[in-house]
């Protein structure tokens, strides 16, 4: 899928804005504060319902603005005629439609349009807590297997009731039910995440070789309990320190992505420049595994791309973005910054105190 209009009201900067992108490279510039970036955060809260910097609404309202509305037209790879979708947020309220009728959840806008991110705080990807990476994993999943979001808001919702359960001091014949409910929900999640991971290894080994500061870089998924028994049973072990806690300590809640380089972790021994090279590789090789499993790429947005890569890899980063044929949106203060040969489509747009004008 991709993009043939956007139009954006009410975000930060952006009063009203209307932009009709190509499908290939779409570079948007202009100086800082210009609203470059607001606009690739429209594009992500119209795929996701929030921004990438944030997910509150208060600091998305343009000033003395009551309501934040991106509205599109998605086109098929396959051809046809595009059709509309759009969100508008307010501080009460979220609607979102396609094709005219709202969507029963906002996962029918993530599916429809996929999505892969390159910001300034990207590195978070390694240097961050295990958060960071278990949505990593999730998104893999959740493109992969059409029963994924359900067993992930299942789990999360039997999670918050045991831990209202530890924390009422319920019994433990009502914590022994809620284990079984939560351990077959957990199973789920852990087996999708560990297969996810193991079908990207090939790709990160591959694009590993264009960048030898990664070579040593291995991946281990960890999934939050012992290896040695189910989930279930490690709940049931738990329980007292879980009581003490007052909430659960194990489970795929609690797992982790471990990034290790030359055997240590990523975030302790790599440079930013390294940790920023760590983040595209997992970046590129989940995009062209949706594409070669799904059949389509997703949208890229990246973020200030001469301020966070030398030259050397953006000309990496642009040839991959190429080769995997996605639609692909980047934003730069200088428009020369950004290397535009090789491109079958590709159009610039200037930024100036938010308002959009096509060209250089």
């Amino acid at each position: 899928m991709t993009l043939s209009r956007l139009e954006v009201r009410g975000l930060r900067i952006l009063r009203h804005v209307r932009m009709d992108p190509v499908p290939g490279l779409n570079l948007v510039h202009g100086l800082n504060g210009a609203g470059k970036t607001s606009l690739l955060e429209a594009i992500h809260l119209l795929s996701t319902g929030h921004s990438f910097r944030t997910r509150q609404l208060s600091p998305l309202l343009a000033p003395d603005g009551d309501a934040v509305e991106v509205v599109a037209r998605i086109q098929s790879t396959g051809g046809g005629e595009p059709w509309p979708v759009g969100i508008r947020k307010t501080r009460d309220s979220t609607t979102a439609r396609i094709r005219g009728e709202n969507v029963r959840s906002l996962a029918d806008l993530a599916r429809l349009l996929p999505l892969q991110v390159m910001h300034p705080e990207s590195h978070l990807l390694v240097s961050g807590g295990p958060g960071y990476r278990r949505a990593f994993l999730d998104w893999g999943c959740f493109h992969t297997d059409p029963a994924y979001h359900d067993h992930w808001r299942r789990y999360r919702h039997l999670l918050s009731q045991r831990n209202a359960a530890l924390r009422d001091r319920s019994s433990a014949s009502l914590l022994s039910a809620w284990d079984t409910a939560l351990g077959e929900a957990g199973c789920a999640l852990d087996l999708a995440r560990a297969r996810h991971l193991k079908v990207l290894l090939p790709y990160l080994d591959s694009l590993k070789q264009a960048l030898p500061e990664t070579s040593g870089l291995v991946l281990e998924y960890r999934r939050g309990w012992s290896p040695d028994i189910s989930l279930a049973e490690a709940l049931a072990q738990s329980v007292q320190r879980d009581r003490s806690a007052g909430f659960t300590q194990v489970g795929p809640h609690r797992a982790e992505l471990q990034c290790r380089l030359d055997g240590r972790p990523v975030a302790q021994v790599a440079s930013r420049g390294q940790q920023k090279s760590v983040v595209l590789l997992l970046k590129m090789a989940q995009s062209l595994w949706l594409r070669d499993t799904q059949g389509l790429p997703p949208v890229v947005l990246v973020d200030d791309l001469p301020a966070e890569l030398d030259a050397r890899h953006r000309g990496w980063l642009m040839e991959c973005l190429q080769g995997l044929g996605a639609q692909v949106f980047v934003t730069a203060i200088e428009s020369d910054q950004v290397p535009l040969s090789g491109w079958d489509s590709w159009q610039m747009f200037h930024v100036e105190h938010g308002t959009l004008r096509v060209g250089d």
